[in-house]
């Protein structure tokens, strides 16, 4: 008989963002910034535009936290990334998706930032990057604003690009590599996936 496992979850187990959540999320930067950028208060501007952008990358790149943190204008170049994980040594080098890659761009340009500046900057001292906990602040407040309900963190971001990833490819094999897992199980409690899920999918496949 074929082994079979229950996913279950702790009370405090961080879940991925909710796709109308971080699209809410996105649209309270974007109004601040629009509105800082129309009345000319550049410092409200480029608060909310690193705000903004920490949310995108991190929906879009799957990095943890200290690493999102730690991007420097010079780890882009052709396109491409390369960067290397804070917490493992392990070097990361890949393509971006065109539409990411001129974000990416748009962004440095927008922010006004030079070769070997840190993406996300603190208003405290020259060149340093936000921390950890001013990120977590930052998600925390805005995930307060759009009134979530359910437990997040910083991994919410990264745990919500692999959810999507998997229900748009369906190739848990290949997020579980990509995230550095040691099993697929492992992925499938990371991006907690539910029987709910399981059942919802079941119901909408057919063949004809």
């Amino acid at each position: 008989m074929p082994r079979t496992f229950r996913i279950t979850y702790g009370r405090k187990t961080v879940r991925p963002f909710k796709k109308e959540d971080i699209n809410n999320m996105l649209v309270i930067c974007k109004k601040i910034y629009t509105k800082a950028l129309e009345n000319s208060d550049k410092e409200t501007y480029k608060i909310w535009r690193r705000n903004y952008m920490i949310l995108h990358l991190g929906r879009n790149l799957a990095f943890r936290i200290e690493d999102l943190m730690q991007l420097k204008t010079d780890n882009f170049k052709n396109g491409g990334i390369y960067t290397r994980e804070f917490k493992t040594g392990k070097e990361q080098s890949f393509d971006l998706h065109p539409s990411l890659a001129k974000d990416i761009e748009k962004y440095i340009n927008d922010m006004e930032l030079v070769e070997g500046e840190y993406l996300f900057q603190s208003r405290k001292g020259i060149n340093k990057p936000i921390t950890r906990q001013r990120a977590w602040q930052i998600i925390k407040d805005l995930a307060n604003e759009v009134k979530i309900s359910y437990v997040v963190g910083t991994h919410s971001l990264r745990k919500y690009f692999a959810r999507t990833y998997y229900e748009q490819t369906g190739d848990l094999i290949g997020l579980s590599k990509l995230l550095n897992h040691s099993s697929v199980y492992v992925t499938l409690r990371y991006i907690c996936w539910e029987e709910e899920d399981k059942d919802f999918k079941r119901k909408g496949f057919y063949i004809g």
